[in-house]
């Protein structure tokens, strides 16, 4: 609430006038209601000021004839009335005086009391004006952490939501990443083993071979009386270690091509689990720093 700015001499003085011009009497409350507010202390000094420049309305009443008879009885019951009067008017007088002064102190403990009442509301108004405009600040202020209060709730959201998301990519590249270790294994199972058969029948194929061969050699050493006889057996030895180390060359150069395959299979297996292992390790160095962002957040 706006106050009331101070009142001026010329506006009181122009108040006081309307309010004489109306018929109305000109008292310090009449013209307190007429300015709408402000100072009492104020409008009874501004008050008195007018008070001394208005000048007093007097009425003269046409002069009587008296006879001289009755003038001079009047004249000395007047003078007899006039000292007694005199004297009841100067006790009045001096009794006036007194009560005039006890007033007027009245009225000036009254007037220092009302200014000061004036006062505190003054300080009073200031301080409303002062709370108001405080709390317009502080309705913007809780509306603005309202707004925001409101914007971080979605962004959590929104990044709770990416969390999940991302926990279900992870759990999902885990589960591939099992299921494609599991292959590797299995695939690498079945090149041992099929290495492991390879090597056996090789072995077995070889012994065989030098059976064959030492019972040849045993044949050839006997004596010259069976050389005849024996060189036939031997051509047909001969012709079979042939066919033997022939077929013992078909299976070692199966056994190479096996070997080779077995070993081609090894570092396909070995590039595979390398792979593994690094998309591992980018999946853990991902999960770690997903664990610290939501251990930052």
């Amino acid at each position: 609430m706006a106050r009331r700015q101070a009142i001026e001499p010329d506006e009181l003085f122009e108040t006081a006038n309307r309010l004489q011009a109306e018929g109305k009497e000109v008292t310090a409350t009449a013209l307190l209601d007429a300015l709408g507010g402000g100072s009492l202390r104020t409008i009874y000094k501004y008050l008195e000021i007018w008070k001394g420049k208005t000048p007093v309305v007097t009425t003269t009443r046409a002069a009587v004839e008296v006879p001289d008879q009755v003038q001079a009885g009047f004249v000395a019951v007047w003078k007899a009335a006039r000292q007694e009067a005199e004297r009841e008017l100067e006790g009045m007088k001096q009794k006036a005086a007194e009560e005039v002064a006890a007033a007027n102190k009245q009225f000036q403990e009254a007037l220092d009391a009302l200014e000061k009442l004036e006062k505190s509301a003054e300080e009073a108004a200031q301080e409303i004006e002062t709370l108001t405009a405080r709390t317009a600040e502080l309705t913007q202020e809780v509306s603005a952490l309202a707004e925001s209060k409101a914007s971080y709730k979605a962004t959590a959201q929104h990044l709770q939501q990416q969390v999940s998301s991302q926990e279900l990519e992870l759990e999902r590249l885990h589960k591939g990443q099992a299921e494609e270790r599991q292959k590797h294994t299995a695939q690498v199972l079945r090149l041992e083993q099929s290495t492991a058969l390879t090597k056996e029948k090789f072995e077995k194929e070889n012994s065989d071979l030098k059976a064959a061969l030492e019972d040849a050699r045993s044949k050839l050493a006997l004596s010259e009386r069976e050389k005849e006889e024996v060189k036939s057996a031997t051509e047909e030895s001969r012709k079979q270690l042939e066919k033997a180390e022939a077929a013992a060359e078909s299976d070692r150069k199966e056994r190479d091509a096996a070997m080779k395959e077995a070993a081609e299979l090894k570092g396909k297996a070995e590039v595979l689990k390398a792979q593994n292992e690094q998309l591992l390790a980018k999946l853990t160095e991902k999960t770690e720093k997903e664990e610290k962002k939501k251990g930052k957040e």
